[in-house]
């Protein structure tokens, strides 16, 4: 590394891309040796990865899945109270004018005097909650999903290609809640611990469901819950977590699946299985290289508890994120019908 007057860092070993980039916005040349893989499955454009899985006549049968027309909402609350990661700063939620506001002989209520009401806003990181992340979050060797250059995202316009947006009318079907915790007997998954193909198929078969092509499938290990239980809340972030292991990529790519939640903070296991890989390495397997929408932070108590009382894990899951323009992210409040 080299050092400037001010104490700046740059490195020397930096050199300029010595490839190009053409009209579609692709590294030209680049091959994802990476296996499986899902680049040009649905056509050199496609932006919307896996949840191309999910058809119209798959809504329809996902509709048939409603039957008691009990609602549960996935999804933490949105405060500042949360688990947020702490590169990310926290959720900052204020308000605009309140009925005391009204109330009290202020400006306000001389320019309206005939009506009252509050309003507010919050400032937050589309990923500080239950989120989606986008195929524009992860990208390796300067490029992300379906070949198309890191570059398409910059801080000016936000990402040209592969955005959350592109999902604004997907996400919606299907659902399976495998309660991986329940399954275990325990009230959580311990932090470190790696899902295997294994755990998923065994609870799969306890709970009497089925995994296959356009599910979205919610993986409940009680992680997020153990959070809010902590008084000192470091330890949530520096016990690690449980989550996918490596051998869940080809699990997931051979079932077609076309998103996958979690209600942990990274949906794969932390530490990884091989501390000399790269950081979030299942990250780069399942968005970069399948186009996997993955979710995080997610809520699975209430649902749990929903499919256990009915005895059954499948139900109706309306998940679109939000219709932010060129985002690489997206909060949301999945809700589960049953």
């Amino acid at each position: 590394m080299g050092r400037t007057q001010d104490g700046g860092n740059w490195s020397l070993a930096w050199t300029p891309p010595d490839y190009t980039v053409d009209e579609k916005g692709k590294r030209v040349g680049y091959v994802n040796t990476s296996q499986p893989n899902n680049w040009g499955r649905w056509g050199e454009d496609d932006q919307r990865g896996t949840a191309n899985f999910i058809t119209p006549d798959m809504v329809k049968a996902a509709a048939a899945l409603v039957r008691t027309g009990q609602t549960v909402s996935c999804a933490i609350p949105l405060d500042a109270s949360g688990p947020v990661h702490p590169s990310r700063p926290g959720v900052v939620h204020l308000f605009g004018y309140t009925g005391a506001d009204f109330t009290v002989g202020s400006q306000l209520q001389l320019i309206a005097p005939r009506i009252q009401g509050a309003d507010d806003y919050i400032f937050m990181p589309l990923q500080g909650s239950t989120q989606w992340d986008s195929l524009a979050h992860i990208c390796s060797d300067d490029v992300m999903y379906n070949g198309y250059w890191i570059g398409n995202t910059e801080s000016g316009g936000g990402a040209g290609r592969n955005s959350i947006h592109q999902l604004k009318t997907s996400l919606a079907g299907r659902g399976v809640l495998l309660d991986l915790a329940r399954w275990q007997g325990a009230d959580r998954l311990e932090p470190g611990v790696a899902i295997t193909p294994d755990d998923l198929d065994a609870c799969a078969a306890e709970q009497g469901v089925t995994v296959g092509t356009g599910d979205i499938l919610l993986l409940r290990t009680g992680h997020v819950p153990w959070f809010y239980s902590l008084a000192d809340k470091s330890e949530f972030w520096t016990a690690g977590s449980p989550g996918l292991g490596r051998d869940c990529v080809e699990w997931i790519h051979r079932k077609e699946i076309a998103a996958v939640a979690l209600d942990n903070i990274a949906t794969e296991v932390e530490p990884a299985e091989d501390p000399s890989d790269r950081l979030y390495p299942l990250h780069i397997r399942l968005i970069r290289d399948l186009g996997l929408t993955l979710g995080e932070v997610w809520w699975l108590e209430d649902l749990a508890e929903a499919c256990a009382a009915e005895g059954r894990y499948e139900f109706f899951l309306s998940a679109p994120p939000l219709n932010v323009t060129n985002a690489v992210g997206s909060p949301l409040n999945p809700i589960a019908i049953l």
